[in-house]
C-alpha cells in the first residue's frame, strides 16, 4: 500500500506539465502590410492619393523590417484642425467582419498621425516639417526603400489575425480615404 502512495505522490508532485501551450488570441504583436490601395470617396477626384508597395514579409525572419516604396500625393494641407478615423475589419469565416475596431480622432489629425504611426511619419513627412506646428503641406512625398516599422505605441496589444484598415481624414468633408491589408502575428522576443 505504501508503494502505491509513493508512486501516486511522485506523479502528482512533478514540476513540469506534459502538454502543449495554449495559443493566445491576443498580445504583443508584429504587424506587416500586404497591400495598399485607395477606397472610393463620393467625389470624382480625391484630394490625397497614394501608391505604395512593401517588401514581402519573411516569416523565418520576423524581426526584419519591411521596406516601403512609392509616393503620397497631397493636394490639400492637413493640420491639427483636421479629423481622422480608422476602421479595422477582421477576416473571419471566409469574409470580412466590418467595423471590428473603430478609432476616431475628432481633432489634432496631424499630431495623432505623428504620435500613432511614428515611423511612417518620420520617413514620409519629417523632412518638410516645421518646428512650430504640425502641418502636412501639399506636394508629392516619395519614399524609396524606407525601412518603416509598423509599430503603434498607443496600441500595445492586439488580437492576432488578418485585417483591412480603412483610414479617412478631412476637415468638414473627407479629403482622403486609404486602405491597407495587414496581418497581426505574435511578437518574437
Amino acid at each position: 500500500m505504501s508503494f502505491i502512495r509513493v508512486a501516486l505522490l511522485a506523479l502528482l508532485c512533478q514540476k513540469g506539465t506534459h502538454s502543449k501551450a495554449i495559443n493566445s488570441f491576443a498580445g504583443p504583436y508584429t504587424l506587416y502590410t500586404e497591400r495598399f490601395y485607395m477606397c472610393e470617396l463620393n467625389r470624382s477626384f480625391p484630394a490625397w492619393g497614394w501608391h505604395f508597395r512593401t517588401t514581402r514579409f519573411n516569416p523565418y525572419k520576423p524581426r526584419e523590417i519591411q521596406l516601403l516604396t512609392g509616393n503620397l500625393t497631397v493636394s490639400q494641407p492637413m493640420d491639427d484642425s483636421s479629423w481622422g478615423k480608422i476602421v479595422m475589419d477582421v477576416w473571419a469565416h471566409d469574409q470580412w467582419k466590418e467595423n471590428s475596431f473603430v478609432f476616431e480622432f475628432k481633432n489634432k489629425g496631424c499630431t495623432n498621425l505623428k504620435q500613432n504611426i511614428p515611423s511612417f511619419y518620420e520617413h514620409a513627412f519629417k523632412k518638410r516639417e516645421t518646428k512650430a506646428s504640425c502641418i502636412i503641406r501639399p506636394g508629392v512625398y516619395e519614399l524609396n526603400d524606407a525601412p518603416v516599422k509598423w509599430e503603434y505605441p498607443n496600441l500595445p496589444i492586439m488580437p492576432y489575425g488578418r485585417y483591412r484598415l480603412k483610414m479617412k481624414a478631412g476637415n468638414t468633408d473627407p479629403y482622403c480615404c486609404f486602405m491597407v491589408d495587414v496581418r497581426v502575428i505574435p511578437k518574437v522576443d
